[in-house]
């Protein structure tokens, strides 16, 4: 029976993440029946408007979060939605169904638990390891995500600045420098910038535009950027020549992280060396001899 609806709960999860994963397509799909609607509200004005079924996502997704909030209280959704905006994964995920995924995965992994050890002392215990990596293994890989994401736009950020430096150079302002660079881009860089003048599109200062980078982006690099463009902001100085110095100075500290990982490898290579390779290397030269020495001891 357990078992049942262990199957049963990892094809609604199954159903319910091919929704999500469609949702972005169904949007377009219904934006595209309103305009309908509303490009023909000529002909039909006095008709009321037919009132619209809410799907399955819409009705169990808040819900399980709702759950997954009682279980984490220390989790706000303003904070995990940062989160997902550090890995990339904003857009294509919300807060509300992060959280549904956390507590469909603890659900499963309790009933799976079950399943295998069955309902006694052994079944509990691995029903509650297996729960407490359901709660916390998702943020693990998150936040992971969102480093390595922030590795990557660290590695872009000089290549990045020479060329807004080269737009600034040519006559170009700040704005039309960064979304020059943003047009012939397609890195996770570029595509922050590109968010940053989408919200200085809108109507946001770019003293706020450029915070809302750094809190977006966990990088010492970053914040480094977003400072020294402030300061210049503020004092009035050329940002083309402290841009360049950034750029020179990132490439510097890079270059002496990468001395010092190089230096450090040895050290690492030591412990493998002696557990698994040298260990073999005995046998290997060692093995033929003790052969042939036992063989002569015995005769």
């Amino acid at each position: 029976m357990l078992l049942f609806l262990g199957l049963l709960l990892c094809a609604a999860a199954i159903v319910l993440a091919v929704q999500v994963m469609l949702r972005p397509r169904t949007a377009r799909q219904e934006t595209l029946r309103r305009a309908k609607q509303y490009a023909g509200a000529g002909s039909s004005a006095g008709r009321p408007a037919p009132q619209e079924r809410q799907s399955i996502v819409e009705l169990v997704v808040p819900v399980l979060s709702r759950i997954a909030l009682r279980v984490t209280p220390r989790v706000q959704r303003e904070e995990l939605q940062g989160r997902l905006a550090a890995a990339g994964l904003a857009p294509q995920l919300t807060a509300q169904q992060f959280l549904a995924a956390k507590t469909v995965l603890g659900i499963v992994a309790i009933l799976c638990a079950f399943a295998v050890a069955g309902v006694s002392a052994h079944g509990f215990l691995l029903a509650l390891l297996l729960a407490a990596g359901a709660a916390i293994g998702p943020d693990f890989v998150l936040r992971r995500v969102a480093l390595s994401r922030a590795e990557r736009i660290s590695a872009d950020l000089p290549e990045a600045i020479d060329q807004i430096v080269v737009s600034l150079e040519a006559g170009l302002s700040f704005d039309a420098a960064v979304s020059f660079y943003v047009r012939r881009g397609g890195s996770p860089l570029a595509r922050e910038l590109r968010i940053m003048l989408s919200e200085m599109r809108m109507g946001e200062g770019r003293s706020e535009a450029l915070r809302r980078l750094a809190e977006r982006v966990p990088s010492a690099d970053m914040r480094n950027f977003v400072q020294m463009l402030l300061q210049s902001e503020g004092v009035g100085m050329s940002r083309a020549g402290i841009l360049a110095a950034l750029a020179a100075d990132l490439r510097d500290r890079r270059q002496a992280d990468a001395e010092e990982r190089a230096h450090k490898a040895p050290v690492k290579m030591l412990f493998p060396l002696l557990i698994f390779i040298m260990p073999v290397m005995f046998v290997v030269i060692l093995g033929p001899a003790l052969q042939q020495a036992t063989r002569l001891l015995g005769r």
